[in-house]
């Protein structure tokens, strides 16, 4: 895909059908098939499981299961699993947040009613590939809720086979077809909170009065939708200037550089980049190339670990980021049971599977699996289709290491985005070393765009 360097007008919303992708993400082309796995671990200890005891206490009160491991006598309770694993783009991540919660409920929350949890995994890179994997789930008794990791291809497919038919929650929503099911549930914020919250916060006065912001954004069609549909139209209406730049998401070097310079990066009031972990670090270089030192609002997507690892265990100083209200990296309060949730997955991830990318999209698929979990031992391992379906849409949460409340599904954006379950995302920034909470859970003055 060639990088592109255009000046576009932001649109405002016309349709209910016109949703986005996350503030930042990908691009929306890919090659590849489908391929199923399963996954399942019946009270095996596995390499890893060796080390310091994990106290427990906190995942067995959400999931409402008994601490040690599962039954392997008992038939497993099988779960779909639908992910964008291969190819360009691709989301490997989810899959290992989602293996470890196996592990750790299996191993250490009593399975489901002690029937050990087993995902039935099936993988797209194609949009015929997600029509497969509905249609293999629909046809299998044996499975009777899907939970999917994250998709930009192959989502809707599987929705107009699955949707109505099984209940299905979508882990980490990107695109139109994320947000605009009636078939299904999202326990994350996702981009339409998230994006919107970042604009929301900008007219607030988060960063004084502005009048003109710089947006550099990759050019697929989800960040474009999430640049020009959520998060300038508001902005523009209340006066403020806004300047949009597309770039290929592969850009790098002099094309990210140009970018920003077309974008007014180095004069306008607030930079906004919109681009996944690696275009957060094409554009961190192309501002130090620069030696501009721009007002910078990004999406958590920013503070994955490449970018850690490429500022060699920091992050760039001064940026603001907008997420989903707690970050990995704060210390965990007891007045945010959320932050206290996000501390023990990071003590799960230590003990067993360290190397494991768990930044990103890991976090709230492993929560998404524990909620599987939660509703399993409420309503027991012959829970029905009808029963599942109530459980996914009447869910009042907070879901794990999510501290939006209330959980409302269906309620929080109607008309545009029916599946969101949670209405609220937070902005932190990194400042000389230092994590500071602006608007979120640990000052409790989390952002509610669609509020009011």
């Amino acid at each position: 895909m060639e990088s592109t360097l255009k000046h576009r007008p932001a649109r405002a919303l016309r349709t209910l059908g016109v949703v986005v992708a996350a503030g930042a993400l990908v691009a929306a082309c890919s090659s590849g098939s489908s391929s199923s796995s399963t996954t399942t671990t019946k009270g095996s200890s596995g390499s890893g499981s060796s080390g310091s005891t994990i106290n427990s206490a906190l995942a067995l009160s959400y999931t409402g299961g008994k601490a040690g491991k599962a039954d392997s006598s008992l038939s497993p309770i099988r779960v779909g699993y639908v992910n964008q694993q291969y190819g360009s783009p691709s989301y490997p991540e989810n899959t290992e947040g989602a293996n470890l919660a196996v592990k750790y409920i299996n191993e250490n929350l009593g399975g489901l009613q002690g029937h050990p949890l087993q995902l039935v995994s099936c993988y797209v890179a194609t949009e015929e590939d997600g029509q497969k994997c509905g249609t293999q789930f629909l046809n299998d008794p044996t499975i009777n809720l899907v939970v999917t990791g994250t998709m930009v291809v192959g989502n809707a497919s599987l929705y107009s086979v699955l949707g109505g038919k099984k209940p299905i929650i979508i882990g980490n929503g990107l695109t139109a077809a994320d947000f605009s099911q009636t078939g299904a549930v999202t326990y994350t914020p996702g981009s339409p909170v998230t994006v919107s919250g970042m604009s929301k916060w900008l007219l607030d006065g988060g960063l004084g009065t502005i009048h003109s912001v710089a947006v550099v954004s990759t050019n697929d069609a989800g960040a474009k939708a999430a640049t020009q549909l959520l998060f300038a139209p508001p902005l523009q209406k209340a006066g403020i200037k806004v300047t949009e730049v597309f770039i290929s998401p592969t850009a790098q070097g002099a094309d990210v550089a140009s970018a920003v310079k077309a974008a007014g990066g180095g004069t306008a009031d607030v930079f906004v980049p919109i681009a996944p972990v690696q275009g957060c670090i094409a554009v961190y270089d192309a501002l130090k190339s620069l030696g501009i030192h721009p007002k910078v609002l990004t999406t958590g997507l920013c503070f994955g670990t490449p970018l850690i690892q490429h500022l060699n265990g920091t992050f760039p100083n001064g940026w603001y980021f907008g997420a989903y209200g707690v970050n990995y990296f704060m210390p965990p309060m007891a007045s945010v049971p959320a932050s206290e949730q996000l501390a023990l997955y990071e003590q799960v991830v230590k003990k067993y599977n360290p190397t494991m990318e768990y930044t990103g999209f890991a976090g709230p698929t492993f929560s998404n699996i524990l909620t599987v979990a939660h509703f399993y031992n409420q309503l027991g391992p012959t829970a029905t289709l009808q029963q599942l379906t109530d459980a996914t849409k009447n869910f009042t949460g907070p879901a794990w290491g999510i501290p939006g409340t209330p959980v409302a599904c269906g309620k929080i954006s109607p008309a545009l985005f029916p599946t969101l379950c949670v209405g609220q995302m937070g902005i932190e920034q990194f400042l000389n070393g230092k994590w500071i909470a602006i608007a979120d859970a640990y000052n409790n003055k989390l952002i509610s765009p669609f509020a009011g």
